[in-house]
């Protein structure tokens, strides 16, 4: 993989005290500073792996004098091809990513106004490639276009153009000479690395993926064999015209197999005694969902069938603990690097301030409305907005409400 830099020696025409990379400023906005990072992903190979494969990727990873990481990262991305692993990393960071960024003071009181600039896409990116990091080892975000106060678009960075133990961002991720030290210019290139190692738990993982297509390709070849009959024709006729007739009404019967021999020879097509067969192929594929299950979550039963309610509640706390972990880590992500990457950029965060995630709740209606009458009861009264919001009502503001059983009037309004 090819990654193209035009070096620059330009100095960044903003305010704000940025080390920009070397890499050439193609802003004419005077408003926006944009940097243009062009490169060309060499052909990903599409041929199907084997554990070989996997063996020398880790070789080439691991290796300590000159580390290379694109083998393995294409590794990577080949065994996401399997569905279950890809929902079970898409289920892990949507725990993560689905909750609502804030920014809190001292007091832990919300500060509503700052937190504003931060419901968008960008910041919620930073977040997704943080977890995704714990996967794949590492993840890097380019700030390509941004203003003072906002952060407008975001590259990702190849991760086989990333050595990052040796803070190399590469121009050929075969080639451990080129590129430049990322790590030089933190604004500019957010790096994450959110798990215990630059391998990620993908290492691990991805030859699972590998035995589950033998087991898939097996049991297509099984039925391939004794799932289709097998129409064989006989004839005394030996001359090619009439083979090729036979050959033609055999195709057009349908997509069997077939064949085509002399009435003297005798063909014995020998059936399977084992009638259940394809639950060899069945079975390792469950087990390897299993594995994967539990090397990327711990547990199976919120995935897969369980057998009892309590089963499943030892299964979901083990899951919780494993969310709380990696809540914790973004947390961490967030407050250690992304807070002063958002401050440098112009975003208005005082000293002190810090940035949390709040999970979403989902309140049925009635819910709410006993929730609403106990608080009117203990002496509280609602805004009207929220009111109006909530049960998709218009109401007028003169009009005092009652509560059933209680003699006094009580104002929903502040």
């Amino acid at each position: 993989m090819k990654f193209n830099f035009s070096f620059s020696s330009g100095k960044n025409k903003k305010e704000l005290a940025l080390k920009q990379p070397p890499i050439k400023d193609t802003s004419e906005d005077s408003q926006v500073n944009k940097v243009m990072v062009d490169y060309f992903k060499t052909y990903q190979s599409l041929y199907r792996r084997e554990i070989e494969d996997w063996t020398n990727a880790r070789m080439a990873r691991h290796a300590i004098a000159n580390p290379t990481t694109l083998q393995l990262q294409q590794l990577y991305k080949d065994s996401l091809i399997d569905l279950f692993l890809k929902r079970q990393m898409a289920n892990r960071i949507l725990r993560i990513s689905n909750r609502t960024i804030v920014l809190k003071d001292k007091s832990k009181k919300i500060d509503v106004d700052r937190s504003v600039p931060l419901q968008e896409k960008p910041i919620r990116t930073m977040i997704k490639r943080g977890m995704e990091s714990k996967f794949f080892g590492y993840s890097m975000l380019f700030v390509q276009q941004w203003k003072p106060g906002k952060i407008i678009k975001l590259k990702e960075i190849p991760r086989e153009n990333i050595i990052p133990e040796l803070s190399l961002l590469l121009k050929n991720a075969l080639d451990v000479n080129s590129g430049i030290n990322f790590r030089e210019y933190p604004d500019y290139f957010i790096f994450s690395s959110l798990g215990d190692d630059y391998y990620g738990e993908l290492e691990s993982i991805a030859p699972l993926t590998i035995l589950k297509r033998h087991s898939w390709a097996s049991w297509d070849e099984f039925e391939q064999i004794f799932g289709i009959p097998l129409r064989i024709a006989k004839t005394m006729i030996d001359t090619e015209k009439h083979r090729n007739d036979l050959e033609f009404w055999l195709q057009n019967m349908g997509s069997a197999a077939y064949g085509i021999l002399p009435k003297t020879v005798d063909l014995e097509v020998v059936p399977s005694q084992q009638t259940d067969s394809f639950n060899v192929f069945n079975e390792k594929r469950k087990a390897v969902n299993e594995e994967i299950a539990i090397g990327l979550n711990g547990q199976t039963m919120t995935t897969l069938q369980g057998s009892s309610k309590s089963q499943a509640e030892v299964h979901g706390k083990t899951q919780d603990e494993i969310t709380a972990d990696d809540l914790q880590d973004v947390l961490d992500y967030l407050n250690g690097d992304v807070i002063n990457i958002l401050r440098n950029f112009g975003y208005d965060i005082p000293e002190g301030h810090y940035l949390d995630l709040m999970q979403r709740t989902n309140i049925p209606i009635e819910e709410k409305a006993k929730i609403d009458q106990i608080l009117l009861q203990a002496g509280y009264r609602l805004d009207q907005e929220y009111i109006e919001e909530t049960y998709n009502v218009v109401l007028d503001k003169e009009t005092p409400v009652i509560i059933p059983g209680q003699s006094q009037q009580l104002s929903f309004f502040v």
